[in-house]
Order: structure tokens, then sequence, then C-alpha cells
């Protein structure tokens, strides 16, 4: 797995982390987040060793990058969210509800972390189909 789609999938992972939802499945969340926290950090580590390198960091946290610098900062940037890493984790699964409010961004940024499972009732029963 790409290190992008970790650090694509954050936000969306903490908007979920947000809502109301069944205990188990925060549970499940917070190992998954957990199992991530490895690669964010590496990634936060290098992203930061990067601004350092190629231009400053203000004391108001934000950054710049040196005009000279900024092409190299950004394919060393690029290669830093190309990297494979492989984290162990357990893709959990989500019923859909109405209580949750996401986009369709977050739920692309979701699908390699997250198994959507639309209920739809017919003729009385339940009957489960996975998005």
């Amino acid at each position: 797995m790409k290190l992008y789609k970790i650090i694509n999938a954050i936000p969306a992972l903490n908007k979920l982390g947000n809502s109301n939802m069944k205990m188990t499945e925060a549970y499940k969340l917070q190992k998954l987040l957990s199992a991530l926290q490895v690669e964010i950090d590496f990634y936060n580590k290098n992203h930061f060793e990067l601004i350092e390198k190629h231009g400053q960091i203000k004391d108001d946290g934000t950054f710049s990058i040196d005009k000279e610098k900024q092409n190299d900062f950004l394919k060393a940037m690029n290669e830093l969210s190309q990297t494979e890493v492989e984290p162990e984790f357990t893709k959990m699964k989500i019923i859909i509800n109405e209580n949750v409010q996401i986009s369709a961004n977050d739920i692309t940024a979701l699908i390699p972390f997250v198994e959507f499972i639309e209920e739809v009732t017919t003729d009385g029963g339940q009957e489960n189909n996975h998005a």
C-alpha cells in the first residue's frame, strides 16, 4: 500500500472517530488508527525533515520552502508519499446509516480500510449488501 493512501484517509478516519457509533465499531476504529499510527509518524518525521532541508519552519508552525529548492522538495515529497508500506490492520466493516455525515470523497479515502455494508430490507427480512 502506498503511504499517501493512509495520509489521505486520516481526515476521514478522524471524522468517523468523531461520529456516534456502536462501541464495537469505535473499538475497531481505534485499533485501525493505532495500527496506522506507525506509518503516520514515519510520514510526519520525514515531512518535517524535508521542510527543514528545503525551507524554514516559522514560529507559528507554518513553513515556507526556498524558491530554488521547491522542485527538489516536491520531488522528495512525491517519493515519500509513494513509499510502499505494509501496516498490519484488519479492514473494518461499517454498516451504512444516516447518523454519520460523510462525503463521497471521504468514502473514497476510506475504501482501503473500511468495508461499507448497506442493509436493505425486502419482504420484511434483512439482507446485507456489501459496498
